[in-house]
């Protein structure tokens, strides 16, 4: 068996994330994608002879904390097919489409003048149907690998994969992608190298009129942009962590640092991360009184494995969030190791973005167009689908 360490990434996977559509904590939001990785690894490997485990990549692989930004690019650089997951939310996120254009700028350096060798490493797929007979050209790319199943073409890969009645013909486009993976690879071994760092790729400027996310942080002066709790198991800064949490469902981010910029959270939803034991106290929370509104969420932010927190930290924390409601806060997280935080921040995000797309509903003038965070993937539903959160 391969190696990890040698091992060939025979393809990437990617696709638009869902907004969780509750706030259980769970960030297993699109577990549809889950399963048609863990499908398309298991025939790629059995056709090439490797480990499952180790010929595909999705960013949900990811381990809590790390640094997303260079890992997806790093594995970008080494990928030997690209396999985009195409859906109406997919063209409208900034993150898969980094995703792509981060691969499709090393196939032009490493295959310049083979435009045909190129196209060859990029295997797009129908996920979701477009309604609106948008995105015509790439809807068409993806076409040929449901070439004879007008199911495929009709609703896409995930209907197929998710209706019992259809998993035949789910298992047949699945088995005809690994294929062509396998053929491809086998055949000629696209070279690993270096990638545009995916935060750096030039993208076309995506149509949007959505309203920031914003990212504060209530923790020592001068700490709050550099802030990584949890003893360094966060790979960047607490803010960093989040703004790419919030990207990676489409929401443009704004991080502010310093008391007078809380006002951005009047305007926009957002998250407001609390270190307990930051100078001051409890009082020092009093800068965020006014500013705690339905759509800001704090989240009290304490590593469980500190010995502060096996003295008194629980009772701190527990200060901290009684501070918080009486501040105006109606819900208060808790994250005390760095996979509490990974779990709960995908809710965080939409469950902010959600009481903030509802208070402006209510709040908008007559022939106001009101703001738009995100694209949601539920809109692209046919009779065909079934809700999401089954």
């Amino acid at each position: 068996m391969t190696s990890a360490t040698t091992a060939r990434c025979r393809f990437f996977l990617s696709y638009a994330h869902s907004d969780p559509l509750n706030s259980s904590g769970n960030r297993d939001t699109d577990v549809w994608v889950r399963s048609c990785f863990d499908d398309l690894s298991a025939r790629v490997g059995a056709l090439v002879g490797e480990d499952p485990a180790a010929v595909g990549f999705a960013d949900y692989l990811l381990a809590p904390g790390t640094d997303s930004k260079a890992r997806l690019t790093e594995q970008l650089g080494r990928a030997e097919v690209f396999v985009p997951l195409y859906s109406p939310g997919y063209f409208i996120k900034s993150w898969p489409m980094r995703e792509r254009a981060v691969f499709l700028d090393r196939l032009t350096r490493v295959l310049p003048d083979e435009p045909d060798a190129a196209r060859a490493h990029v295997m797009p797929v129908l996920w979701l149907p477009f309604p609106d007979g948008g995105r015509e050209s790439e809807v068409r790319s993806a076409l040929p690998l449901g070439a004879g199943i007008p199911e495929y073409a009709e609703n896409g890969l995930r209907a197929l994969g998710r209706l019992t009645p259809y998993r035949d013909l789910y298992a047949k486009v699945v088995d005809r992608l690994a294929h062509r993976i396998a053929e491809v690879t086998s055949r000629r071994r696209l070279p690993a190298g270096r990638a545009v760092p995916i935060d750096e790729v030039a993208l076309p400027e995506l149509q949007s009129t959505e309203v920031p996310f914003v990212i504060a942080v209530s923790a020592a002066r001068g700490e709050t942009l550099t802030w990584k709790p949890y003893g360094g198991a966060l790979d960047n800064p607490i803010a960093e962590y989040a703004a790419n949490v919030a990207q990676r469902l489409g929401l443009p981010t704004r991080v502010i640092d310093r008391p007078g910029d809380l006002k951005a959270l009047d305007g926009s939803p957002g998250v407001v991360f609390v270190d307990p034991w930051q100078p001051g106290g409890v009082e020092a929370l009093d800068v965020l009184a006014g500013h705690l509104h339905r759509w800001t969420t704090p989240i009290v932010v304490a590593d469980s494995g500190d010995q502060r927190f096996t003295r008194h930290g629980a009772d701190l924390v527990e200060r901290t969030e009684a501070r918080l409601t009486a501040l105006g806060a109606a819900r208060v997280y808790r994250a005390l190791d760095v996979k509490q935080l990974d779990n709960q921040m995908p809710s965080v995000v939409s469950e902010a973005r959600r009481h903030f797309l509802r208070r402006a509903a209510v709040q908008a003038p007559e022939g106001y167009s009101r703001p738009r965070l995100g694209g949601s993937e539920t809109s692209s539903r046919r009779v065909f689908e079934v809700s999401d959160d089954d």
